[in-house]
């Protein structure tokens, strides 16, 4: 709650400021720690209503936390190409992504992928 009171920072000198943030942040995380606290209380409260073990609720964390991991951690490999230009072999398509101009070329001129799968 903030008051209509206004403190005029500028009347304090560089010593008081410093004192007074330390004040403001030992405060912080007095009620931080507070909030916290009536937190788990919830938590342990809720847990208990419905059963809940303290080792079920925590292996809840650890599944999604490991779930989040994985996802993170995996990464592609390169993917062998799919299909090959008839009329340059050099061109090739894994299949992924957007089509090359050459397999849109050969789409509209009738083609059919299968035509060029390797």
């Amino acid at each position: 709650m903030v008051s209509n009171t206004s403190i005029r920072l500028s009347a304090f000198n560089l010593k008081e400021l410093e004192s007074l943030q330390k004040k403001i942040q030992n405060e912080i995380k007095k009620r931080r720690s507070k909030t916290q606290e009536e937190g788990l209380k919830k938590i342990k409260l809720i847990a208990a209503e419905y059963g809940l073990s303290a080792s079920e609720l925590k292996s809840l964390s650890v599944v999604k936390a490991r779930k989040v991991k994985s996802k993170s951690r995996t990464k592609r490999g390169p993917v062998p190409p799919k299909y090959r230009d008839p009329s340059n072999s050099a061109n090739t398509w894994t299949g992924r992504g957007r089509q090359p101009k050459w397999v849109e070329a050969f789409l509209s001129s009738g083609g059919r992928l299968d035509q060029i799968t390797i």
